[in-house]
C-alpha cells in the first residue's frame, strides 16, 4: 500500500494543525469525563497532535495509523517524552484485535473512509458499554479542500451522520459545528458528534 501521507508528514505539525487539534481536545475534554482507567484509541492519529495531549489523562493509548512516513514522526516525538502508556498500531482500525474501548477519537478521518457506515459498525464492536466516540470532521464541502485529490466523503451533513449513529445504536451525547478551517481561500467548517454505546 502507498504511503499517501509521506510527503506531508515532514511539515505536518504546522501553527495551524497545532491549533485546530488543540481546540479538538479542548472541546472534547469539555463535552466528557475522560478517566484514568480509561483505554482509548485514536483512529488516523497522524504524528499524535490529538493523542499526545489526551495520552496523560488516560491509563492506555493506542495510536492507529496506516502510514508509516506519519508515525515515524510520532516515534520521534514518543522518544524524547516520558509517555509509557503509548501505543503505536501501524495498521488498519479494522484489522486490530482491539476490544473493551472506553473510547475512540477520530479527528479529521472519517472523510478517509471508504464505508462509514459500515466503520461505525467496527468501532461499536470494539467499544465496551457505555463508551464513546468522539468524531471530529469537516462539514459537507464542494470537494476544494482536497484540491485534486479524491477522497471517499466531501465532508458529512452532521443531521444525517448523526442519524446513522442513532440507527446503529448510538446515543448523541453532542453535536455542533465548533470551528472553522480556512484555506483555499474558503472557510471550512469543523463539526464534533460526541456518542455514546
Amino acid at each position: 500500500m502507498s504511503d499517501n501521507f509521506e510527503q506531508k508528514a515532514k511539515t505536518w505539525d504546522n501553527p495551524m494543525q497545532v491549533e485546530l487539534t488543540k481546540r479538538f481536545v479542548e472541546r472534547i475534554c469539555e463535552s466528557i469525563f475522560l478517566y484514568k482507567e480509561d483505554k482509548i484509541a485514536e483512529i488516523g492519529c497522524g504524528t499524535g497532535l490529538v493523542g499526545l495531549q489526551i495520552a496523560p489523562i488516560v491509563e492506555e493509548l493506542y495510536m492507529i495509523d496506516n502510514s508509516p512516513s506519519m508515525l515515524n514522526v510520532l516515534r520521534e516525538k514518543l522518544s524524547n517524552s516520558n509517555l509509557t502508556n503509548v501505543q503505536i498500531v501501524e495498521s488498519e482500525f479494522e484489522e486490530t484485535n482491539l476490544n473493551d474501548l472506553s473510547g475512540v477519537i477520530s479527528f479529521l478521518t472519517l472523510h478517509h473512509i471508504d464505508y462509514v457506515p459500515e466503520f461505525i459498525d467496527v468501532m461499536k464492536d470494539k467499544l465496551k458499554d457505555n463508551g464513546f466516540i468522539a468524531i471530529g470532521d469537516l462539514i459537507s464541502e464542494d470537494g476544494s479542500f482536497h484540491g485534486e485529490t479524491k477522497v471517499p466523503y466531501n465532508g458529512f451533513d452532521i443531521e444525517i451522520l448523526s442519524t446513522i449513529l442513532e440507527q446503529k445504536g448510538f446515543v448523541i451525547l453532542r453535536e455542533s459545528i465548533y470551528d472553522i478551517i480556512e484555506k483555499n481561500d474558503k472557510k471550512y467548517p469543523v463539526f464534533l458528534i460526541i456518542a455514546q454505546k
